[in-house]
């Protein structure tokens, strides 16, 4: 089929094709074709005249020309109002056949009532650009969708253009040249010859739609200085030329063309009395705003508009209204800052970074105030509070002013707590702004987590955290998140999902984060899961805090396979980071990770650093309480009694006066008594319930689970499995993981049907004569099958086989 013919088999509107069915029946037919330059009008109106004259019905393009005759007029448009006035009466008769095609003319009233006249006598539609299929279609199978799509694209989906970029990809067949590439050549060759054949009015209205979409009648003539009618006229022109989309923007594939035709010097001309117009009477449009910037528009008003819309915008949209408010003469001394602000808090560090740096090495009093508070928001995302201390050391309490919160902040989680000191004095002088006194709670929240109450920390640090706006300026930490790991540090899970879920609708991927730590500490690993996988950290905390939450869901999924992956992700960012107050829990949990599988050399540095910090800070219960529960079960998992007891220890000296340390240090005394070979199934009890009330179900579970494997009374087993059993709600095994190297899951699952019988009986806590007695063997056969059991797997003790069975699926609360 010719590339030239009218292809209404591929219409995706019907109405052409009842149209041309209607006049094949020999029926009067009425309709109003409505299609811009090149859509294909005439060829319709062609194929609408052959049909009649071979049926003998004359043809006349004016109701004067011949009596009887069917009425087909093409660029209606055209035509003066007294001629459409007289088509018009001529199609009131029953008995004609009147088929009108015209340009789109919104603002021509002659037009517009013929297409509503005929509309109601018979039918009106309007011929749309063509689909990606139907110009597959229209090539006759010749192209691929992907080449077609790339016409659609380029063309705006207008007939005539496809048409040639169809003739210049079938000469390509024979392997010239590449179809696509052809084809677009061929488009923009055809748009540009277009362009030509119009007047200077149309193109102006496209050079203006080419800025700001949609022009109206009343922005074109104030552009151009033209009349209000010169101007509706223009723009219906330039409505019905073709190079304008539905959005009635100019097609992104002509706008080379029209500066080539127009010339640079026009094109910026009418740009920039267009945005002068808009700017003065307040309609310009920030998207606006933004193309002209960088188009090479410049004046003060319009670098202040978007230095005004930068300034309330969030982070990703101020960093490209600063961008183009720069680009519009905005003094960078005055931009640079604000947008490295921006830059940071959208996650660009490196820009940041390059912008400020300058500001530190030669900028005023203030402004190196502001460079330190963005460089340091930066260093933090990045995870080094180190370099945070670092700054504002440098700055000094006196130059850090009201910031100086931010100082006690950057100390403090280093460990450094003279030098925060210095800057909690200087941090009551500042004017008592609302952005002050948020800083000032924050940073006195975070003394208090060193002295007092945890509670009253947290009461501080959450009244910052009522005072931050959104779209607040960039800082090493929000108070959101210091109050979730708080709640965290003090098995608060509650709090911890009350205060991240009060902004989850602004939440940061951080937040987000910490909200998946609460929901595994809380035993609902899948939940955990699915929000890690939600989430796409893009700074260097973020990852931490990731890697570290997805090795520690599959610990306590007794994952060993899945814990070893999680690790070997979680190697490069082990690493690099360093330690700070804000990241002891990601650093405990992969540092119990380690010692699982027998990595510890490659974090005892973090290790060490974090217990030379928190000495630094005095051991502080808010924060040492759970970073002494992970030495706890470092040397649990390493069956090293003697490293259990410094952490201990610290557990015990923080009892008296908090809860969650307590309930720590009965788990801790509990443990101990365990590892020794004595356990007291009265006090591990005890313990495991305190550890479930602290938030911690996984732990309790595992420390009744193993408790139940060392004692030798029956019953005291039983009463303690079923203490595990009650306590982990779905956290996973209750029974510890093996210290030896990963499950090999294909040995265990080779296990026969009267074995993994036995083997589930064993995990239900169940004797050898119950499990005897359920299945109809003697004890002593069942004690036969337990050791096949062990040998088969490899495990090297009992307590090693149960959680390998476990890990395996076994067990009720086994993997997930």
């Amino acid at each position: 089929m010719p590339v030239s013919s009218v292809d209404l088999r591929s219409a995706s509107s019907p109405a052409p094709q009842v149209l041309l069915a209607r006049l094949q029946a020999g029926k009067p037919t009425v309709a109003f074709v409505t299609g811009v330059s090149g859509s294909g009008k005439t060829e319709l109106l062609d194929s609408c005249r052959s049909v009649l004259q071979r049926a003998g019905t004359p043809v006349s393009s004016t109701p004067d020309e011949q009596p009887g005759s069917a009425i087909v007029v093409d660029d209606a448009h055209s035509r003066d109002p007294e001629t459409l006035s007289r088509i018009a009466r001529f199609a009131e008769s029953p008995q004609a056949t009147v088929i009108v095609a015209s340009e789109p003319r919104f603002h021509d009233p002659a037009v517009k009532e013929l297409r509503r006249d005929l509309g109601t006598t018979g039918s009106a539609f309007t011929l749309a650009p063509l689909s990606r299929a139907e110009i597959v279609a229209r090539a006759g199978g010749t192209i691929t969708p992907v080449v077609a799509e790339a016409i659609r694209v380029e063309s705006g989906g207008i007939r005539a253009a496809v048409n040639a970029a169809l003739v210049a990809a079938r000469s390509a067949a024979d392997g010239s040249g590449e179809p696509e590439v052809v084809a677009r050549e061929a488009i923009s060759q055809w748009q540009q010859r277009r362009l030509r054949e119009l007047d200077p009015t149309t193109l102006d209205v496209l050079t203006i739609a080419g800025l700001h979409p949609a022009p109206d009648p009343n922005t074109v003539a104030e552009t151009l200085g033209i009349d209000h009618e010169s101007a509706c006229s223009a723009v219906d022109r330039a409505r019905g030329s073709g190079f304008l989309s539905a959005a009635d923007a100019l097609l992104a594939s002509a706008a080379p063309r029209l500066r080539v035709v127009r010339g640079d010097h026009v094109v910026a001309s009418i740009h920039r009395a267009l945005v002068d117009v808009l700017l003065a009477h307040g309609v310009l449009r920030e998207d606006t705003a933004i193309t002209a910037a960088h188009a090479g528009i410049s004046t003060p008003a319009l670098a202040q508009m978007l230095s005004d819309a930068a300034a309330l915008a969030p982070a990703p949209r101020a960093v490209t209204l600063w961008t183009a408010a720069i680009a519009a003469g905005t003094e960078p001394g005055v931009a640079h800052l604000p947008l490295a602000d921006a830059a940071v808090r959208s996650g660009d560090l490196d820009t940041a970074t390059a912008l400020v740096d300058p500001v530190l090495a030669d900028g005023s009093p203030d402004a190196r105030r502001d460079a330190v508070r963005i460089a340091t928001a930066a260093a933090a995302r990045r995870g080094s509070y180190s370099r945070c201390a670092a700054l504002y050391r440098w700055l000094g309490p006196e130059q850090a002013g009201a910031d100086a919160p931010l100082g006690v902040l950057a100390l403090l989680a280093t460990g450094d707590r003279a030098g925060a000191d210095e800057f909690t004095a200087a941090a009551a002088s500042a004017p008592p702004t609302t952005e002050n006194s948020r800083a000032l709670l924050l940073s006195t929240g975070l003394v208090t987590s060193l002295t007092t109450s945890r509670a009253a920390a947290i009461g501080s640090v959450l009244r910052s955290a009522s005072l931050s706006r959104p779209h607040d300026r960039a800082e090493p930490e929000s108070a959101t998140a210091i109050a979730a790991l708080l709640a965290l540090h003090g098995g608060d899970l509650v709090g911890a999902r009350s205060v991240l879920t009060r902004s989850a609708n602004s939440s940061t991927t951080r937040e987000k984060l910490l909200f998946g730590w609460t929901v595994m500490l809380g035993g609902d690993l899948s939940g955990a899961a699915d929000i890690v996988r939600s989430c796409e950290p893009k700074e260097f905390r973020d990852h931490v805090v990731a890697r570290a939450l997805t090795v520690a869901i599959a610990r306590r999924r007794g994952d060993a396979g899945g814990l070893l992956n999680a690790w070997k992700d979680a190697a490069s960012v082990v690493a690099e980071m360093e330690v700070d107050l804000f990241s002891l829990l990601p650093v405990g949990e992969l540092w119990l990770a380690a010692v699982r599988l027998g990595e510890t050399a490659r974090l005892t540095h973090l290790v060490d650093e974090a217990d030379r910090l928190l000495t630094d800070l005095g051991s502080p219960p808010a924060w040492a309480s759970s970073w002494s529960w992970f030495g706890v079960q470092a040397a649990i998992l390493s069956d090293d009694p003697a490293a259990l007891v410094p952490y201990a220890r610290t557990l015990g000296q923080a009892a008296g006066d908090d809860a969650f340390a307590a309930a720590l240090a009965d788990a801790g005394r509990a443990w101990l008594r365990v590892m020794q070979g004595s356990p007291d199934v009265v006090e591990v009890e005890s313990a495991a319930r305190r550890l479930e009330t602290a938030g911690l179900s996984w732990d309790a579970a595992r420390l009744a689970g193993e408790a139940a494997l060392r004692v030798e009374d029956t019953q005291s087993a039983t009463t303690l499995l079923q203490v595990a059993r009650l306590v982990s709600g779905s956290s996973g095994p209750a029974a510890p993981t093996p210290t030896s190297g990963p499950t090999d899951q294909a040995t265990v699952s080779q296990l026969s049907e009267r074995e993994a019988e036995v083997a589930r009986h064993l995990l239900l806590g169940h004797t050898y004569r119950e499990i005897g007695a359920e299945l109809y063997i003697s004890a002593k056969t069942v004690e036969h099958h337990v050791a096949r059991i062990r040998r088969r797997i490899g495990a090297g003790s009992r307590s090693e086989m149960l959680s390998m069975l476990r890990a395996a699926g076994y067990g009720p609360a086994g993997p997930e």
